[in-house]
């Protein structure tokens, strides 16, 4: 079932749908740092902390350039994020193409898919943080900090796509009962979008390719009619 989402997930890719999210994802984000960019410079104090004109000059110099480590760092995470606001646009246009024969769904409201998201990010922001000291450890076990990785992220990534897209055809509960009972075969897909966004580049797909992938495990499980796919 897996093979079979991400292939189809992977056949959609030039779908003109799909690009403009990820153009929309890209330039969302330019302009968005592009005006921290702005507001870090009109809002910087001078640096008057040292006696020596050239040390201030150091530290002046040296803030600029971690502010735009962090902009560089984060670019990716950011549009991805992003990404996520255009949820319903891929879900129509894959189920446009898969399964013209079934009812459509229904965009979410705002406000509940919001909700979700803010969630999973504040989930996902404090589980890493108390994943750091084991991180630290598994430093010196590449295969161990990847398991921690890719398990804790994925589990996490398979909880928020599944559940966005369940939205769309279903209610939070019956969502949650549905990934619940096909826990295994959701964490592995979301291992795979885990995985992505270590990926550079594509990891600015990463919104798109997860929808894709998540709409149609979530079609694959809701039982034999779901999984007559029109290509």
């Amino acid at each position: 079932m897996l093979f079979r989402a991400a292939a189809l997930t992977v056949g959609q890719i030039a779908d003109p749908v799909f690009r403009g999210v990820v153009i929309k994802s890209v330039l969302f984000t330019l302009c968005l740092f592009t005006g921290l960019t702005v507001v870090f410079y009109m809002a910087r104090p001078d640096v008057t902390y040292f006696e020596w004109e050239w040390l201030n000059d150091i530290a002046e110099l040296g803030g600029s350039l971690a502010f735009f480590a962090f902009l560089v760092l984060t670019f990716s995470m950011t549009a991805t994020l992003i990404g996520g606001i255009f949820l319903d646009d891929i879900a129509e246009a894959v189920e446009a193409r898969h399964y013209p024969g079934e009812a459509p769904g229904q965009s979410a409201e705002f406000a509940k898919t919001f909700a979700v998201s803010m969630r999973f990010i504040a989930v996902t922001l404090v589980a890493n943080i108390l994943a750091l000291p084991f991180y630290v450890i598994a430093l010196f076990i590449p295969p161990l900090f990847a398991c921690i990785f890719y398990g804790l992220n994925g589990y996490l990534l398979s909880r928020e796509y599944f559940e966005l897209v369940s939205l769309r055809h279903q209610d939070g509960k019956a969502a949650r009962q549905l990934r619940k009972a096909n826990g295994f075969k959701v964490f592995l897909a979301g291992v795979v979008i885990a995985f992505l966004i270590t990926v550079p580049i594509v990891n600015l797909f990463v919104p798109i390719l997860a929808t894709a992938l998540m709409l149609h495990i979530f079609k694959a499980l809701q039982g034999p009619k779901s999984v007559e796919i029109v290509s």
